[in-house]
């Protein structure tokens, strides 16, 4: 306990000292962390009316779309930029599971799993390895990973990740699980590493934690208003409702043509 858990609780009473009054169990959140501007959507996946899933552009694969038909098409409480995509095919890097189903099959990165109850798992998979995800409901595989267990540890070659530009600065988004159960998605706009950016999530809170696409892909909206608006049309988003009731009415605008029902 002592000094570190007092370090989280003041970071977390600062935060929610200037997280929107709306928010409910979805809340809106400015801060700074370490001279690094920081928005945070914040997700208390301990509420069972809590959604959180994904979509793939024009529900298909290797499509693209503009963030702002996406979630007119949608209509989430928030949306994130989701995995990493070909810039010639449109093709996610990653795995993506949609309502229980697999999507796209990409074989590089962690896994952010969610059950249908809302557990939250981040799972190491072996490179081009098809996994068995009918556990969960929701899963995208994206990286690399920024904290694991409560450590600081990024190692983008061992995930599979090749690409040089991701380590340079850059704008970020990321999403980490803290203990008590909140999904966090953490956007800045202010360039900097994939260290830094596991340093804010660390001191978040976070006890695991993995990149998302960003730089020129940096996509985040927020209840009716874009607050990061991308430079390119995206291949997929991660949403999250705060009624399920809402994806319920919604799922057969979201849902890739092949799984609908």
């Amino acid at each position: 306990m002592g000094v570190r858990w007092l370090t989280v609780a003041l970071v977390w009473w600062l935060i929610d000292g200037i997280a929107e009054a709306d928010g409910g169990s979805v809340q809106l959140i400015a801060t700074t962390v370490q001279s690094i501007p920081v928005k945070i959507i914040r997700v208390d996946m301990n509420d069972e009316n809590v959604k959180v899933t994904g979509m793939l552009a024009k529900q298909r694969r290797g499509r693209t779309e503009p963030l702002e038909s996406m979630v007119a098409r949608a209509r989430p409480t928030a949306a994130v930029t989701g995995t990493f995509f070909g810039l010639r095919n449109y093709l996610p890097v990653g795995d993506i599971v949609i309502e229980g189903k697999m999507v796209h099959f990409g074989g590089v990165g962690t896994a952010l799993c969610v059950t249908p109850d809302n557990r939250v798992e981040f799972v190491d998979v072996q490179r081009y390895r098809r996994e068995d995800w009918s556990a969960y409901d929701f899963v995208l595989r994206s990286g690399p990973r920024l904290v694991t267990a409560g450590k600081i540890g990024v190692y983008p070659q061992a995930e599979g990740f090749r690409d040089r530009r991701l380590l340079r600065p850059a704008w970020r988004l990321a999403v980490g699980l803290t203990r008590e159960n909140h999904l966090l998605f953490v956007g800045t706009r202010k360039p900097i590493t994939l260290s830094q950016m596991a340093m804010v999530m660390h001191r978040l809170g976070c006890v695991d934690a993995i990149n998302l696409d960003a730089g020129s892909s940096t996509g985040m909206y927020y209840r009716g208003k874009v607050l990061m608006r991308p430079l390119r049309r995206l291949t997929n988003l991660v949403l999250v409702y705060e009624q399920r009731e809402t994806f319920e009415q919604r799922k057969y605008s979201i849902l890739p043509l092949r799984i609908r029902q």
